[in-house]
């Protein structure tokens, strides 16, 4: 069976990708750092689901933690065949009252977490006969911008022209590219938009053609879809799944 690491894995997103991989075959490893409660539901939904899984906690920031994390799913499941570098964080702020320990701590996370896993998920997938697929989760605002996230939206702005370097040094063994989500329902995203409340203002205002939110699942499906044989001539490129909010 083919093996999957999923950075932050365990909320939103990620866990949704995790499971999608999960069903279609893969051993997975959830990578988490803080939410112990969440990462042992994830990985009994994936085992009820007739799943494998494994649970690895580890800042993607500390070079050594990751390098740790790799070798422990190779050794593990045997193999290490796709990474989705979906680990993020988000600390929005004017830039006049950002401190620099803002602008690390996401910094650090969403573009150096990025580098430092697919180099060591690389010196394992290039040994390899199949080789490997790396996915990027970026994000819209990473193309457009916005106010009060320049340590976000440059991260993630980063995170797309590493794709890019990385499909045309890694290439032909390991394909490399960017999922960019759009406006998608997350326990995150409910709480900052407080969306029970304020749903069909935040879509008026986004002004989405198939005016609604994405699920987590569509996310996912797409992440599968890069990742499938059916995307075998896709590299270093950036799928925007948005609803057409943003037609870059």
């Amino acid at each position: 069976m083919p093996t999957a690491l999923i950075t932050g894995a365990v909320k939103g997103i990620g866990r949704a990708i995790a499971i999608k991989f999960a069903r279609q075959g893969y051993n997975v490893v959830l990578n988490y750092l803080h939410d112990e409660s969440a990462a042992r539901q994830a990985l009994e939904e994936i085992h009820a689901a007739g799943g494998e899984a494994a649970l690895h906690r580890c800042d993607v920031a500390d070079r050594e933690a990751v390098a740790l994390m790799v070798q422990d799913s190779v050794r593990r499941f045997g193999s290490l065949d796709v990474v989705v570098n979906n680990a993020g964080k988000n600390i929005d702020k004017p830039l006049l009252e950002m401190s620099e320990q803002d602008w690390d701590r996401v910094v650090d996370t969403n573009l150096k977490g990025v580098f430092l896993v697919s180099q060591q998920a690389a010196l394992v997938m290039l040994k390899q006969e199949l080789g490997g697929i790396i996915i990027n989760i970026g994000a819209t605002t990473g193309i457009q911008g916005r106010k009060n996230g320049a340590n976000y939206c440059a991260s993630k702005a980063g995170v797309l022209v590493m794709t890019k370097c990385l499909a045309m040094e890694l290439g032909p063994k390991i394909r490399v590219n960017s999922l960019i989500p759009g406006f998608t329902w997350t326990d995150e995203s409910e709480r900052r938009f407080d969306l029970f409340n304020r749903l069909e203002a935040e879509l008026a205002n986004r002004e989405i053609p198939l005016n609604r939110l994405a699920d987590p699942e569509e996310i996912a499906e797409a992440a599968f879809f890069l990742a499938s044989p059916q995307a075998r001539y896709i590299n270093g490129q950036k799928l925007i799944v948005d609803g057409g909010e943003f037609m870059f």
